[in-house]
This record gives C-alpha cells, structure tokens and sequence, in this order.
C-alpha cells in the first residue's frame, strides 16, 4: 500500500486555506466585538470609569424607561461581583463595593475568554491566569498587559442598568 501526499500545501495563505487558530481568533474578535462596541460607544468622557453609584432610594420600577436592567443589586455581591449577559452581546463583568457599582468587558484582553466573577477586588482568567482589579479594570498579572474596557453602568431603584 502506498501512501498519498495531499495535492495542495496547507496552511498557506495563497491558497485560501486558514489554520485553526485564524479560524479561532476570527470568532474571538465576532464574540468580543459587540461588547467592546459598547465600551466604546459609552460615557467617553468619564474619568472615574463610567461607574457611577446610586443610592438606592428610587422606587422599585422609577426611573428612565430606555434602561436596560443588568442584574439586580442584591444579586451582586458585596466585595465581590457577577458576570451577565452583556444587551449587545458578550458578557459584563460587575463588580460590587456597598451601593457603589463598576462594570468591563468580561473578556480577558489577552485572548478573550471570560473572566471568573471577581472575589476581593480580583478577576480571574481561568485560561491563562491574567488577573484584573475590579477598581480600575487594570492587568495586575500578566499574559494580559491591557485593561478590561468600562461599562458605564449606574443602579437605579434595586438594578443595575446600562448608563
């Protein structure tokens, strides 16, 4: 029995053939995309992250009508947070300090996977073990050097919604 040898070379950009990882990394960047459109797209001109705090003393159901409700304060944990669907896509990290709420792109800006729900101050990527304070967004441990982008977020009655 003989063997047969492929008639066409692969892996070759000149002939239309993509490896796995092209594959892969172009549905990383259609799954990251849409959330960091909205990070973009949103309160530009905010120095403090575009978080902002509530006091909690909106009745339940008060406010804007266009908001769109994240999660509900009481479900994010104090100190800690939550990861939720993201409206537009993706997943948004949110992170709790008493009525105070910040939120990111849940995507690790090394190779976009999902970070863990942070716990004191620090999320987690499960893949590469990058870490990001939940204060700020910034890498404090590597392979990611970039920050999470901000959400703008504010917490109205008991939810958090979009900013």
């Amino acid at each position: 029995m003989t063997a047969v040898e492929p008639t066409t070379p692969t892996n070759t950009p000149t002939t239309g053939t993509r490896s796995r990882r092209d594959v892969l990394c172009g549905l990383m960047v259609a799954l990251v995309a849409p959330g960091a459109l909205v990070a973009a797209c949103s309160d530009g001109g905010s120095s403090s992250g575009g978080a902002t705090t509530g006091g909690g003393s909106t009745p339940a159901g008060g406010g804007s009508g266009s908001a769109q409700g994240l999660a509900a304060l009481a479900d994010v944990p104090d100190g800690g947070g939550l990861i939720v669907d993201n409206p537009a896509g993706g997943k948004i990290l949110l992170a709790r300090t008493g009525d105070e709420v910040k939120a990111y792109n849940a995507a690790c800006t090394h190779m976009g996977t999902i970070v863990n729900a942070p716990s004191d101050g620090v999320a987690v990527c499960s893949n590469h073990g990058s870490e990001f304070s939940t204060e700020d967004g910034s890498a404090t441990k590597g392979p990611a050097t970039q920050p999470l982008p901000t959400i703008g977020v504010k917490v109205e009655g008991d939810q958090v919604v979009l900013a």
